[in-house]
């Protein structure tokens, strides 16, 4: 075979099929721009592929003999050979570090010195922390600690405001509890609460269960120790436990002080790969004085820590007092970290600050679903919607090489679709584009033509389950089309056609959260009913617009937020008369409670009050009466106006809270149809920024 058909047959994606005495077949797909597809084919040619694989690994010996293939799921990339010894030491690492990346100096220091005294109590060998694992400069950074994560047989949790505010490591968080979920016996998890949550509520309400066995740094006893002091109390109280999930007792690596004499090594690398000789050598040549260079070496600054380094840090934490030396390091820092920015090889940070273009979709699929990504191509084009998707001819040969071929691509993108059938589940280049596309930002959706949630890979379904999914498995194809298409371009562009609220209402239906979708029968999801939880929204409304109270109602239900309404109370309803129906009691059964402590109640727990504006809204007790114990309860407040309403005709105490809010109009049908989906994707972002708000 020539060495043009054995590249092909390398950079092809390849699938096993076993024959008669157990050896792994290669075949080559097509890619998206062919006719023909490998799945059409497969049957009932497989006999001759099966010759025709045989006779392809035949004259690809040599390739073989200089590199190995590491198989990922079925799947190979060609990767350059790794000894026996390296990969038992890759197996090694049992114990994963799971910390926010984008924590302050002080956490990212407490982080750092707890691994270390994890890897001086003979856990050297066990600890994976990314730092240490070279790779935060890299473009797959997020996709490798998920993959550990994934693998890990213990995770150690620093949990602050900084880990649930970043995607990042919330998303580590609900792996390893789907891990757990799954089987308990599969990872242990040891949280430790380093700081308050004072600026964040716990997401998803499976943390709490985590936060109950954690070691809690933020009690009083705790609260006046040393960051030394703190790391052994961890210690103190994980490392018995932990010893249990070592594979290997290793002695540790000692460390060493920075060295005296400079070799300029800290110019061949960048900030975060420099150790603390390195930094020393970059602060002498920025003619920084001895005396605040000893601060930092006593504190084994490395790049890992100068990068979250704040002008306050440098006084309270380092002692650094003159504001000349700290705003030269800080000046310094931002000017390299921008040369680097520059440099070729960080190309996925560019891509990070690319703009993306307008309708332009990327389509996440694998590769043996060519033919019904073809299709879906062909449709979206149709409503002029341009499609891409990664280079089919152009996998590379790792999982860095295939990023950087397509990972422009997905920064152009507005809209990431993700082709979720049985391939799906265990591809990596599925894997890697869908965790990418999510660093970048990228608002992702699921087509979901087969429902895969529960063989799906626990980092993929921290990822996905919240995000939009469009049912392609039991509903219409043109149906779904429609809905996915409304989805990512809200306003139809169809001149002359007028929208009905049915219309609106079935897009809305046919879109909800992946996991709510694939857990529910024949993807109905049943209705949210009052009192079965506590809900997400509280609508403070008049009777005279309750018909379109509950039609709003509705679309938020169906989109997984529970709300709650006085629209289904028993008696007339609120407001009906003169007199408030506020101080009535409701007789619904012995132990009922009056209506007014029932506001009280789920006003609490609500994470959001949207107000119901209309002229009888704005003169009505029951208007005062919410949006002043909203305020006194410190909720967001979203005012959707139904009917006009001049804020001058309220009274002052209203007219003082609902100033500098931004009103959603919904008080024609045609602002109505426009402006539905704003008002959703405002409550859903209010939801999922507070999480489950808890009774003051």
């Amino acid at each position: 075979m020539s060495q043009e058909n054995n590249k092909d047959v390398h950079n092809a994606v390849t699938v096993e099929i076993k024959d008669e005495n157990g050896m792994d077949d290669v075949n080559q797909f097509d890619s998206v721009s062919n006719v023909k597809s490998h799945t059409e084919i497969i049957k009932p040619q497989i006999s001759s592929q099966r010759e025709n694989s045989k006779n392809a690994l035949k004259d690809s010996t040599n390739l073989q003999n200089s590199g190995s293939f590491r198989r990922s799921e079925g799947l190979t990339f060609p990767t350059p050979h790794t000894s026996q010894s390296q990969r038992l030491k890759k197996m090694k690492k049992g114990i994963c570090v799971s910390y926010s990346p984008d924590a302050g100096f002080l956490e990212r220091k407490f982080v750092v010195e707890l691994v270390r005294q994890l890897k001086e109590n003979n856990l050297a060998e066990d600890i994976w922390f990314d730092k240490d694992e070279n790779n935060t400069d890299s473009p797959c950074w997020f996709s490798l600690r998920m993959e550990a994560i994934e693998k890990c047989r213990a995770a150690v949790l620093v949990l602050s405001d900084s880990y649930f505010m970043c995607p990042v490591s919330v998303y580590e968080g609900k792996t390893l509890i789907e891990r757990k979920k799954a089987d308990p016996h599969s990872v242990a998890i040891f949280p430790v609460i380093f700081s308050p949550f004072e600026k964040t509520e716990i997401i998803q309400k499976e943390f709490s269960a985590i936060t109950r066995s954690a070691v809690d740094l933020t009690i009083s006893e705790h609260l006046k120790l040393s960051l030394a002091e703190k790391t052994s109390v961890v210690i103190g109280a994980l490392m018995e436990d932990l010893e249990r999930y070592a594979t290997i007792n290793a002695a540790p690596v000692p460390s060493t002080p920075p060295d005296t004499e400079f070799t300029g090594e800290y110019r061949k690398k960048k900030i975060c790969q420099w150790n603390p000789s390195d930094l020393q050598e970059w602060l002498f040549k920025l003619g920084i004085k001895e005396f605040y260079r000893q601060s930092l070496a006593e504190s084994m600054v490395d790049g890992f820590l100068l990068m979250s380094l704040t002008d306050q840090d440098m006084i309270h934490q380092l002692g650094i007092d003159s504001r000349v030396v700290r705003k030269k390091i800080m000046q310094q820092i931002l000017q390299t970290l921008d040369k680097e920015h520059r440099s070729p090889d960080n190309w996925h940070l560019r891509s990070r600050a690319q703009r993306s273009k307008p309708d332009i979709i990327y389509l996440v699929y694998d590769p043996t679903d060519v033919r019904l990504a073809q299709n879906m191509k062909a449709d979206l084009k149709k409503k002029n919607l341009q499609v891409i998707h990664h280079d089919s001819l152009k996998l590379g040969r790792s999982k860095e090489e295939f990023l950087a071929i397509n990972g422009p691509s997905i920064a152009q993108a507005t809209q990431v679709i993700v082709l979720l059938t049985e391939a799906s589940t265990g591809s990596p280049f599925v894997f890697h584009e869908v965790l990418f596309a999510d660093w970048l930002g990228k608002k992702l959706v699921s087509a979901m033509f087969k429902n895969v949630w529960n063989i799906l890979r626990a980092s993929i379904k921290a990822v996905l389950g919240d995000c939009p999914a469009v049912d392609f498995e039991t509903k219409m194809y043109n149906e779904s089309l429609d809905v996915l298409e409304h989805h990512i371009k809200p306003l139809r562009r169809v001149p002359g056609v007028v929208l009905e609220q049915s219309y609106l209402n079935k897009m809305a239906d046919g879109l909800k959260p992946l996991e709510m979708l694939a857990t529910s029968r024949n993807g109905v999801l049943p209705k949210p009913v009052n009192g079965e939880g506590d809900p997400h929204v509280f609508i403070s409304y008049q009777w005279d617009m309750q018909g379109r109270v509950e039609e709003i109602k509705e679309l938020l239900e169906n989109n997984g937020l529970l709300c709650w309404a006085d629209v289904s109370m028993t008696g007339p309803p609120r407001g009906h008369s003169s007199r408030s129906t506020r101080s009535s009691v409701v007789h619904m059964d012995t132990g009922a409670e009056t209506l007014q402590s029932q506001i009280q109640r789920n006003m609490k727990a609500a994470s959001v009050v949207l107000s119901c504006i209309t002229p009888k809204y704005l003169q009505s007790d029951n208007c005062k009466k919410d949006l002043t114990l909203a305020e006194m309860f410190n909720k967001p407040i979203i005012p959707v106006l139904l009917r006009f309403s001049p804020q001058e005709s309220a009274p002052e105490q209203v007219r003082k809270i609902l100033a500098g809010l931004n009103c959603i109009d919904l008080s024609n049908d045609r602002l109505y149809k426009q402006n539905l989906s704003t008002l959703l994707e405002k409550v859903k972002k209010i939801v999922t920024t507070k999480g489950y708000s808890k009774p003051y």
